[in-house]
């Protein structure tokens, strides 16, 4: 990249979490596609710190927060110029489209350039160099040689035209389109930002700009020249910021989400050894539920216990846990804070999910698909990921279940992998890994509302931990009818 990258000090980790697990875990509700197109490309682990001390950063300066934003509203009229250019059908065209073009990048040159000194290494390296870029007198030159043409352009498209449209421009003293003033207002206020694919339509097509160019031949010849002298100075690497910027952003906009529902933000500490210990760990996707009681729980992965059986009621909250736990960690390594009490992780090399599909499988069936997709964990994994299972070979008979399972199970048990599988299967004790299970909060008074705890064995339900409550099971009536359960009563 010829630009400096906002996400790496030198360059990503070579290793990319896929794009389903953004969706299993309901971080596409906070995240765009261009951010999780950022945060799919893992860093290395010495960037984590970094990334997090930029985070804190505009976490505490809004003013560059703001200039941020801004550049990010400019990048998204580069990738439509630079669409826009891909697609011309005539060399006019081509011109206009190319000063236009060049001129958003002097405008985010010139801002880039504006950014104080400090955020950390990645900050500093970034405005240091389009600092640099607009000392230099040659292309100073030409970004103000790119703002003339793009005033020029402008005044001829206002003196030509009085039309409005969704795919034209307006008048250029107001120069946004219906659908830019309708995303506008929904930000102002506060509607949740568009999910769909950005316009990058050109807004004159090929017809309209040669009619400008016979209206205005000398304003076309001049940016004609300007094409023919400055053709390969444009560096399409710029177009990464879109994502970059956007993954910071919307970072940010998480982070004021937590806080505003009165949870914890922590930023986790990277661990010396191979571990995962979240304290009071909240799954952040319940935040799009309103009048849900948000229970934290406890997450221990250590090298000697790295796989977990989670079993329970269901309704009781076990995958609300798994779903928090790949946040916290798909969070970690992005070099974000985390919605936990505490939290200390060492660096993984990647995260798996493999959640139920609901897609009929004509050919080979769904154990046939489950044991590809797991195929594909066990083979990509390596041995220093975290891995999560939910209700996996939940569809074929109990026998065969139980024995795919505990295959599974030993496979991954070995192979050091941090790995949590969520499972409602019978007779799994032969695998000797720890369980979690689903109880009842005997805190929350007067509510039936669920924590998840280490259990010794399999056993233990969501019947048990009634029985319990009430003074209802073995143990409680020995001593309310001495010593006999109740017998002879």
């Amino acid at each position: 990249m010829s630009y400096p990258s906002l996400l790496f000090s030198e360059k990503a980790a070579g290793r990319r979490i896929a794009a389903h697990v953004f969706e299993d875990v309901k971080l596409t509700a906070f995240f765009s596609e261009e951010s999780i197109g950022a945060m799919r490309a893992l860093c290395c682990p010495e960037d984590i710190p970094v990334r997090q001390d930029l985070l804190r950063y505009l976490d505490g300066d809004g003013a560059v927060r703001q200039t941020l934003q801004k550049l990010s509203d400019i990048t998204v009229e580069l990738m439509r110029l630079h669409a826009a250019l891909q697609d011309v059908k005539c060399e006019n065209e081509r011109n206009y489209v190319f000063v236009g073009l060049m001129a958003a990048v002097s405008d985010f040159e010139l801002l880039a350039a504006s950014l104080p000194e400090g955020g950390g290494p990645l900050l500093q390296r970034f405005g240091s160099r389009f600092r640099s870029d607009c000392a230099d007198a040659a292309h100073s030159a030409r970004s103000r040689k790119a703002q003339e043409l793009r005033e020029a352009a402008d005044l001829a498209r206002k003196e030509t035209f009085r039309m409005s449209g969704d795919n034209l421009w307006m008048r250029s003293d107001f120069r946004e389109s219906y659908v830019e003033r309708l995303q506008r207002c929904a930000d102002e206020l506060g509607l949740p930002p568009y999910r769909g694919k950005r316009d990058v339509s050109l807004r004159l097509d090929a017809r309209m700009v040669n009619a400008l160019a016979r209206l205005h031949p000398e304003a076309f010849l001049s940016f004609r020249d300007f094409y023919t002298q400055n053709a390969g100075s444009f560096d399409d690497s710029i177009l990464s910021y879109r994502f970059e910027l956007d993954f910071y952003l919307e970072a940010l906009k998480l982070m004021d989400r937590i806080r505003a529902a009165g949870l914890p933000l922590c930023w986790p500490q990277i661990a010396g050894e191979k571990k995962i210990e979240i304290r009071e760990l909240y799954d952040i996707s319940l935040l799009l539920k309103e009048g849900v009681t948000i229970v934290p729980n406890d997450a221990v992965f250590t090298g000697e216990e790295p796989f977990f059986f989670l079993t329970g009621a269901n309704g009781g909250g076990k995958t609300t846990y798994l779903r928090a736990l790949a946040n916290a960690v798909v969070l970690f390594l992005s070099g974000c804070p985390i919605c936990a009490g505490k939290a200390e992780i060492s660096p993984l090399d990647n995260v798996f999910t493999h959640f139920p599909q609901d897609e009929r499988f004509e050919a080979d069936g769904r154990y046939a698909d489950e044991q590809r997709r797991v195929g594909e964990i066990l083979e990509a994994h390596g041995g220093n990921s975290l891995i999560l299972l939910n209700e996996t070979y939940s569809t074929t008979n109990e026998e065969l279940a139980v024995r795919s399972t505990l295959e599974l199970a030993e496979k991954l048990k070995a192979s050091g992998s941090f790995t949590l599988y969520i499972t409602h299967q019978h007779g799994l004790e032969a695998a000797q890994v720890p369980f979690l299970s689903v109880i009842v909060d005997q805190d929350d008074q007067n509510r039936r509302t669920y924590r998840i705890a280490r259990r010794l064995e399999a056993e233990g339900s969501y019947a048990a931990d009634i029985l319990r409550r009430y003074g209802l099971d073995e143990e409680s009536l020995n001593r309310r009818f001495g010593g006999n359960g109740g017998a002879e009563a």
